[in-house]
């Protein structure tokens, strides 16, 4: 398998877009997943893009720190840039990072329309976000964590980040969605499989 960070590029307009890939080949055609370069490269058509890979890592936990180091404030913030989130962590990480006053901006508007749409049992939101209620959703979710000796813990979704910390495991690697019912068989975690019990929606 390789780890890599790679760099596309638009030859119509010279913008450009930095993403990560684990792929067990290199020449793969894989052509990122953001918005931004998706449209872009709707737009004006995948022959006017070019892909190269700018760096590598050895696994998928040192990716993540990799992705994190390389795609910062000023790769996100540079008008020829297509990337909108911060690497390394998922969007509201590096906005709070990066951003507070923003941060705080997307969660209140966040809130206001969790708020607006919902319909179970009322509570009160949290004066920057509903960062309450977020914790309330956490606690719906559950997990079953099955490690390479076939020992298992059942968490939800905020005892995972605390199972992971007590155990030395990667949260990012293991929460990551595409590991989700899968075998991990690199890295640190090998032989670890993670499923996803039940949802917010299936237990209110």
């Amino acid at each position: 398998m390789h780890y890599t960070i790679y760099k596309i590029t638009n030859h119509i307009n010279g913008k450009y877009y930095i993403g990560r890939h684990a792929t067990k080949n290199v020449n793969d055609s894989y052509m990122g997943s953001g918005i931004g370069i998706k449209n872009a490269i709707n737009k004006y058509g995948v022959e006017n893009f070019t892909k190269e890979i700018i760096a590598t890592a050895d696994n998928a936990d040192a990716l993540w720190d990799l992705e994190k180091e390389i795609v910062n404030e000023d790769v996100v913030k540079d008008p020829m840039s297509y990337n909108n989130a911060y690497g390394g962590k998922h969007y509201l990480h590096g906005l709070r990072q990066y951003d507070y006053n923003a941060f705080i901006e997307h969660q209140r508007n966040a809130g206001q329309q969790y708020a607006k749409n919902f319909t179970g049992k009322s509570y009160e939101w949290h004066a920057k976000g509903g960062s309450a209620s977020s914790r309330m959703r956490s606690e719906k979710y559950t997990y079953q964590i099955t490690t390479n000796t076939n020992k298992k813990y059942v968490v939800n979704g905020l005892e995972f980040k605390t199972l992971c910390k007590e155990k030395n495991w990667n949260y990012n690697t293991l929460h990551w969605k595409q590991s989700m019912g899968k075998y991990i068989n690199r890295g640190k975690h090998k032989g670890f499989i993670v499923e996803q019990l039940s949802t917010y929606k299936e237990a209110a």
